[in-house]
């Protein structure tokens, strides 16, 4: 049955309908290419709601499976649940535009996973992509640093330096590294460069403070007390620590009267504060006060019974009693301390040159509990263990702990 002639127009405008209806639902479907985007802008600004939308969307995608699983992961991985992520992570492919966010976002998993070594390896495939990646700096900065392979950390961080000249905490990081080695030198001109820039908010008051201490401290190292002292002007005053650093300048400069009050207030804010009570036993000694300064070293050694610069400073104040038995004692306890400190360093160095070897940190972290450095024989275990979780020895240098001046 043919339609009438009045019923044509309708069923034309009908099917127009229709077809307008049908080209503008296809016109109002997102691009899914466009959704994984602004999905990976909303991950890294935490906005998790719109993270799952646009994983739900990209559900219904034919071909992106991976973009899914590496949103799902990301947004595991920004909920502080690093396992779930790696899971996640494991079902993609990173290749083309999922490379690089699929090995930063690892890299960052694998890092909060203690997984160290294989958290670098991320890393080094970014740079291999981009040498200029501030990013990839960055992180292996950190992670060598928390490895203990200072050199190549530093390397990184000096690399990131070039990328972001006003980074404060590559500079912090370079100084505390010199520092702890006492170069001096390198400490001063890292920290003070730290100290010209702009502190980031995400940098806690007490990190500025510290790199404000340890300035002082290395150029008091340097005996360039004057500066020392404007440094210390400007840092935390009822700090035991500053009070008793303030004293050393002033009794290197002559100023024993001045050494002395900040020192008794030093004392009175803390008075097993390390810096200050090996002052004050200088400053007894300087009076001839021999019997003065064994308290307060047996208190200190009774802190950490390893100090060998407190044990020695005993045994001499021993001798010069006139307590031979007292002085053999605690010489055979620092000659015990001082070998165990010696090895620490020397492993401390073949840890650094030796990234893959497990067995040394294995001996760190032996000699640390021997020295009652619990914290730091923790750290050279899950060293140890990260290394044995490489799939190959790995060429650049690897795993945390500080030298045994710590």
């Amino acid at each position: 049955m043919k339609p009438t002639r009045k019923l044509l127009p309708l069923l034309l405008a009908a099917f127009a309908a229709v077809a307008i209806t049908a080209g503008l639902w296809t016109l109002s479907r997102p691009d899914p290419a466009v959704v994984f985007r602004d999905s990976l802008e909303h991950l890294e600004q935490g906005n998790q709601a719109a993270v799952l939308e646009g994983i739900k969307t990209l559900e219904a995608h034919a071909g992106f499976e991976s973009h899914v699983a590496l949103l799902r992961g990301g947004y595991q991985l920004r909920r502080g649940h690093p396992g779930d992520a790696m899971r996640s992570f494991d079902e993609l492919e990173p290749v083309g535009e999922l490379r690089k966010p699929a090995l930063e976002l690892t890299g960052e998993c694998l890092f909060l996973l203690d997984q160290l070594p294989l958290a670098a390896a991320q890393f080094q495939e970014l740079l291999k992509d981009n040498p200029r990646s501030a990013d990839a700096h960055r992180w292996l900065g950190q992670i060598f640093y928390n490895l203990g392979a200072f050199d190549t950390a530093v390397s990184h961080l000096q690399e990131l330096i070039k990328l972001e000249p006003d980074n404060y905490l590559a500079h912090a990081l370079i100084g505390h590294m010199a520092f702890d080695f006492e170069d001096f030198a390198v400490a001063v001109e890292n920290y003070r460069k730290a100290l010209s820039l702009k502190r980031p908010d995400a940098i806690p008051a007490r990190v500025h403070q510290e790199v404000l201490r340890n300035l002082a401290r290395s150029l008091i190292g340097q005996n360039n007390y004057p500066e020392a002292l404007q440094v210390l002007d400007t840092a935390e005053p009822d700090h035991a620590l500053v009070l008793a650093l303030k004293a050393d300048c002033h009794r290197g400069l002559g100023n024993a009267e001045t050494a002395r009050k900040l020192l008794n207030q030093a004392l009175a804010s803390d008075p097993n504060q390390r810096v200050a009570v090996l002052l004050q036993v200088d400053m007894a000694v300087d009076r001839k006060q021999t019997a003065a300064v064994v308290t307060p070293l047996q208190r200190i050694l009774e802190i950490d019974p390893h100090d060998t610069a407190c044990r020695y400073q005993l045994a001499q104040a021993w001798q010069r009693l006139g307590k031979p038995e007292k002085y053999k004692r605690e010489m055979e306890r620092h000659e015990r301390s001082r070998k165990l400190k010696q090895e620490l360093t020397q492993k401390n160095l073949q840890a650094n040159s030796a990234p893959e070897n497990a067995e040394v940190r294995d001996r760190l972290a032996e000699i640390c509990d021997s020295l009652g450095k619990r914290e730091l024989a923790n750290m050279w275990r899950q060293a140890a263990a990260a290394c044995r979780r490489l799939p190959q020895p790995q060429s650049q240098t690897l795993p945390r702990p500080t030298p045994a001046s710590r």
